[in-house]
This record gives C-alpha cells, sequence and structure tokens, in this order.
C-alpha cells in the first residue's frame, strides 16, 4: 500500500533537444540574433523642414467660429450669502443685490461678460440694450475688457 512514488529527474532535456545543455536559449538575452545590438544604435537629433509662417488676419479669427451657438444670460446684480442665510428664503423673501438702479447689467456668453446695456422693455418683455462692447485681448484690440460691475 505505501509504496515509493517515483521522482522525476531534475535536468530533464526538452523533447528535440541535443543532450548536455540544459539551458533555454530564448532566456539568454545574448542570444537572440534579433536584439539589436549596442555598438549599431545610432542616435542623432531629429532634423525637420523649415516652415514658413502664416498670414492670419484678424477678421477671419472669430468667422470659422460664427455658426457656434452660446449660451446669453443678463446679470442685474450678486450677492454672496451664508447657507444659513439662503436656507430661510422663502416665499416673499427679498435679496438685495450688489448693484445701484443705474449702473448697468452684464451682459454674459458662457459665463464671461461680453457686455454691458441697460433694461428696457419691448412689448411687454425685457430686453438689455447695449450701451458697451467688451474687448478680447489677442483679437487686435489693445484695449481692457470691461469690469463685470459685480461687487
Amino acid at each position: 500500500m505505501n509504496e515509493p512514488v517515483e521522482q522525476p529527474e531534475a535536468n530533464v532535456l526538452a523533447e528535440g533537444s541535443e543532450g548536455g545543455n540544459t539551458t533555454d536559449a530564448a532566456a539568454d538575452p545574448a542570444s537572440d540574433i534579433n536584439a539589436p545590438s549596442a555598438e549599431a544604435t545610432e542616435v542623432h537629433p531629429a532634423e525637420f523642414p523649415e516652415v514658413a509662417p502664416r498670414r492670419v488676419l484678424k477678421h477671419s479669427t472669430l468667422e470659422r467660429f460664427s455658426d457656434v451657438q452660446v449660451d446669453i444670460s443678463v446679470e442685474i446684480g450678486r450677492v454672496t450669502m451664508g447657507i444659513g442665510e439662503l436656507s430661510q428664503l422663502g416665499e416673499g423673501s427679498v435679496v438685495e443685490l450688489h448693484r445701484e438702479l443705474n449702473e448697468p447689467v452684464s451682459v454674459m456668453a458662457q459665463g464671461v461678460q461680453i457686455a454691458s446695456g441697460e433694461v428696457v422693455v419691448i412689448n411687454d418683455r425685457f430686453a438689455v440694450r447695449v450701451t458697451e462692447v467688451a474687448t478680447v485681448d489677442g483679437l487686435g484690440s489693445d484695449q481692457q475688457p470691461i469690469a463685470t460691475g459685480a461687487g
């Protein structure tokens, strides 16, 4: 019942290999003839042909974006309040804004001020008459953008 189990030899040759050498050729990187040798590697900086600078017309800078839709909003004022104050707001509450009655409102595009103006009413609807347009640096103007007026 308790017969000894036969152990295989530790140095068994792979099938089809010739005797004596038990080293696997794939494990030795020096024997890989496809590996690049350090002597054959040539290193030099990349060379690129010179490119002539393109002339960019100022008026064409934004023309390519003329069909892009952006959200426009009008900001009549801002205020900062604590969450405790905010949680006590209810129907009929009044939030006092930090803007004078005669100050122009801010016209915003995607959250960035692009103009300022005054509120007007046209056919029972609010509208804004633009009184000043903000300038954008890099588009040919040396003027600074309008201040937001929020405080």
